[in-house]
């Protein structure tokens, strides 16, 4: 592993084409962990091979808001970093800034913004998220924290169309960039299924800052351990590995049944991840 004067936190290499990875568990994966479960979740995730965790700002870390410190503790004991934070984003003006106390304490630098919207489309609305990304962007960048919109079903990034239409309205010097390649792989139509993860990270590759790694199939939808899916990871990995990528991923499986139903949430999150890293060499 480089030290951090070689790469970027998350993101893209810096002058060589090489991968400094570090790999997160979702914990929507495990079914969202909370209370009593939490500490036993993160050793857990630790013995599996993960280096970190994401989670949802309000399942599961709600109860840290005003104990940061004891998150800090937790994710030290297990031996484990808090890789990125999931936040709704109509839940911003209430928890943008104890969510980002939490980011502070635990050397979080990812903030991962989720919205769902009406299925009608206008320029107006295209507007509002944009100027709210744009504001959630600017106050997260003064607490050093890279925010990004969360493409995802029933969002307002949705389809290549949607994409098409709201990055020009957004400040990517305030904004960061990133994909969900289940969500993408499933949403984006306007493209056959095999094509739509790498098309899309192709054309943004020079905004790239964060991934998560997720698959589908029209059985398990986005329930799906990696490699089991329509994801084109073979194209990606390619990709990823001629072009470079440093920093987090996360891995990320809906819920803990994958294609072959009874699977445990261990037997999955192991399963993709000895994917990715034969997938990508390392």
């Amino acid at each position: 592993m480089a030290d951090n004067n070689t790469y970027k936190v998350a993101g893209n290499i810096i002058g060589e084409n090489k991968l400094y990875i570090k790999w997160a568990s979702m914990s929507l994966h495990w079914g969202n962990p909370s209370g009593e479960d939490f500490q036993p979740w993160l050793e857990n995730v630790k013995s599996i091979g993960y280096d970190g965790v994401t989670c949802f700002s309000d399942m599961g870390l709600e109860s840290f808001f005003n104990k940061p410190s004891a998150l800090s503790r937790a994710l030290s004991n297990a031996g484990l970093a808090l890789a990125a934070v999931d936040m709704q984003l109509h839940a911003a003006d209430r928890e943008l800034g104890p969510v980002m106390d939490l980011m502070n304490e635990t050397g979080c630098r990812l903030l991962a913004c989720i919205v769902h919207t009406p299925k009608e489309r206008t320029p107006d609305l295209y507007k509002h998220y944009a100027e709210t990304m744009n504001k959630i962007g600017e106050r997260a960048c003064a607490r050093g924290i890279c925010a990004h919109l969360h493409n995802n079903t029933d969002s307002i990034l949705r389809n290549f169309t949607d994409w098409e239409l709201l990055a020009p309205l957004i400040d990517w010097s305030k904004v960061s960039f990133m994909a969900d390649t289940g969500h993408v792989t499933k949403d984006f139509a306007e493209k056959p299924h095999v094509e739509r993860a790498v098309t899309y990270l192709d054309e943004n590759w020079d905004k790239l800052h964060y991934l998560e790694l997720k698959d589908y199939n029209a059985v398990t939808g986005l329930d799906t351990p990696l490699g089991e899916g329509l994801c084109d990871f073979a194209a990606i990995f390619a990709f990823m590995k001629a072009r470079g990528y440093s920093g987090w991923i996360t891995v990320e499986q809906n819920r803990d049944n994958g294609l072959s139903l009874g699977r445990s949430p261990d037997e999955c999150a192991r399963v993709s991840l000895n994917y990715a890293r034969a997938g990508l060499g390392i």
